[in-house]
This record gives structure tokens, C-alpha cells and sequence, in this order.
């Protein structure tokens, strides 16, 4: 199995990603409502305002471009909107040196009648002095059009982790790990291939491979990492030196499995 298809505790939030998505400042391959700009402008413009109120503490108007019955999924958090209206309220204290910036960028809009899904980057900032400390997420808010305003009635975010470095790997290397690898009992078959200086896996009945990246000799990463970030493959050496398997491991969740190399 691939290893940025190990965990399902944020499918939900990465099949909202993968839906064909229209940017701001792009065209979309089909017909679109000749209001659909006019919508985009509206619903970004309440993004900015929103995370601006919650960054100023102004919980009230916050509050005013969401749904009553507003929820937001963080992880494995909910939060209701007086919740996040009471954590909003906290950045209007006056601490000397201290300071909340909210910014949001990268938007992309699906429309279905008079329902909206946006992604968007969303960057929370927080100054202690010359300290500062970031998280960026990628969020999907789920907006509904009412008597021509669009109204946020459910966000859902994941905190966005940067990939490790590509280590620099003799790409000779690679060849040692080209095979294929299963799990005792399992009908899913992990076919490792080389092109050139590139790694790739391919599991069974997934259309196409994934490239490896090396994060170090033995161990390698997917680009963005999908679903679980922190996914690893790591190839099993024995005493000799030569490949006999291959472990998948995600950290998020801790779920992973063996595999031995039977080609």
C-alpha cells in the first residue's frame, strides 16, 4: 500500500481537496454561472475578514460571516462558534510585545448550486517580541449562499508539515531496493521500480506509481505527503547487507506494516 494512503482520519478533508478546484485568478474547464467571480470575490473577501476579526479579537464580527450552527474540525478537535469566538476574544488582551496575525491566500473554489467548497492556506502567527511562531493549515470551508450571502457553516484543517530535505543518495543505490514486496497472507503486491535516478512504488491496483524520495540511504518519503505527512518507507537489510523487505510506518497515526521481498 502506498504510504501516503496509510491513515483515514482525514480522508474526508483530502477528498474535499481533490476535487477539481477552481483558483482565484483561473478560468474553469467547464461552463460556469456568471456570477461564479462575483461569488469567488464575496466568499474570499469573508475569509480575509473573518480570520482579520479573530486575529484583532473582535469575536462579534467574526461571528457574522458564520452559521449559527458553525463547527470547526481541527485534528481530532471540534469546535462550536462560541468556542472559537471565546479563543477569538483572548487576542484582544493587551499583552506588551504580543501580537496574532491570521492570513489566509491560495484559494480555490467548487461550486454545487448554492453550496461552496474553498481550500485555502490558512497562516496562524503569533509574536512574542522578536519570537515568532507559525502553523499553516490547509483548510475546506463548506459555505451556503442565503438571500445572496454566503455563510460558513463548516471548516475543516490539517496542519500542513514541510517535507524533509532530499538527502543526496548514489541513485545506484536504488537498485538494491527494485522489486516486489508483500505482507504474509496479503493479495497487495508493492512493486518498486527505478527510472533513471528516481525510486518509484506502485501498489496493487493503484493507476500509477508514486516517486520515493531518499531521506536518508535507506529511507524515503512522498512529496507533500498525503494523507499521512510523516510516512516512511524504510527498506530491511540483513546482516549481509541485501534488502529482504520493507516497513511502511506513518507517525501520525502510528499504523504501519511489514513486508518481505519475494521478487
Amino acid at each position: 500500500m502506498n504510504p501516503c494512503k496509510l491513515s483515514s482520519a482525514i480522508f474526508s478533508l483530502m477528498f474535499l481537496l481533490a476535487l477539481p478546484v477552481v483558483g482565484e485568478n483561473s478560468q474553469s474547464a467547464t461552463p460556469t454561472n456568471p456570477s461564479t467571480s462575483e461569488d469567488e470575490q464575496q466568499i474570499v473577501s469573508a475569509a480575509r475578514a473573518r480570520a482579520n476579526a479573530c486575529a484583532s479579537g473582535d469575536a462579534p464580527t467574526w461571528a457574522t460571516f458564520v452559521d449559527e450552527n458553525f463547527r470547526d474540525i481541527e485534528g481530532n478537535a471540534t469546535a462550536t462558534r462560541k468556542q472559537v469566538m471565546d479563543e477569538c476574544q483572548q487576542a484582544a488582551r493587551v499583552i506588551p510585545g504580543h501580537k496574532i496575525e491570521r492570513l489566509v491566500s491560495d484559494f480555490h473554489f467548487q461550486f454545487v448550486r448554492n453550496i461552496a467548497l474553498v481550500n485555502y492556506l490558512y497562516e496562524y502567527k503569533e509574536h512574542f517580541g522578536e519570537i515568532v511562531l507559525s502553523t499553516t493549515f490547509r483548510q475546506v470551508d463548506t459555505y451556503e449562499k442565503r438571500q445572496g450571502t454566503w455563510l460558513a457553516v463548516l471548516a475543516v484543517s490539517v496542519a500542513v508539515i514541510p517535507d524533509p530535505p532530499v538527502a543526496k543518495v548514489d541513485s545506484a543505490s536504488f537498485d538494491d531496493f527494485t522489486g516486489e514486496y508483500a505482507s504474509a497472507g496479503s493479495w497487495i503486491i508493492d512493486t518498486v521500480t527505478r527510472k533513471g535516478d528516481k525510486l518509484y512504488v506502485q501498489s496493487t491496483g493503484e493507476d500509477s506509481p508514486t516517486e520515493l524520495l531518499p531521506e536518508s540511504a535507506d529511507a524515503f518519503f512522498v512529496r507533500g505527503g498525503g494523507i499521512d505527512p510523516q510516512a516512511r518507507v524504510t527498506f530491511v537489510r540483513d546482516k549481509s547487507g541485501r534488502v529482504t523487505g520493507e516497513r511502511v510506518y506513518g507517525a501520525t497515526d502510528g499504523q504501519g506494516y511489514n513486508t518481505r521481498k519475494i521478487k
